[in-house]
């Protein structure tokens, strides 16, 4: 799915980060990849694939709002530089 909603739109796939459990130390490893000017877009393949809890799925939400940081959901092509995107993420914040 990654590597395929990448093709799709264009761009090429950057590193991968993978994570197992419930911790949020990939979404950190991620923001760092972000930050260093190396990707600006992060591209999940599902909204499940943030974290295995509810909770977790939404402190990377946030954690990737605050940061700026565009995410695509490929599946279900939620994409928060699309308003209707954003205005999704945003209402799951602010349930």
């Amino acid at each position: 799915m990654f590597a395929a909603a990448c093709a799709a739109l264009g761009w090429t796939a950057g590193g991968a980060v993978r994570q197992y459990g419930s911790d949020l130390w990939a979404w950190w490893a991620a923001l760092r990849l972000v930050r260093s000017g190396r990707y600006d877009v992060v591209v999940v393949d599902t909204m499940d694939r943030l974290a295995d809890t509810e909770p977790g799925r939404l402190a990377a939400l946030e954690m990737l709002r605050c940061a700026g940081v565009r995410l695509l959901v490929a599946r279900d092509g939620t994409d928060t530089a699309d308003p209707v995107g954003a205005g999704l993420v945003a209402s799951l914040l602010t349930v």
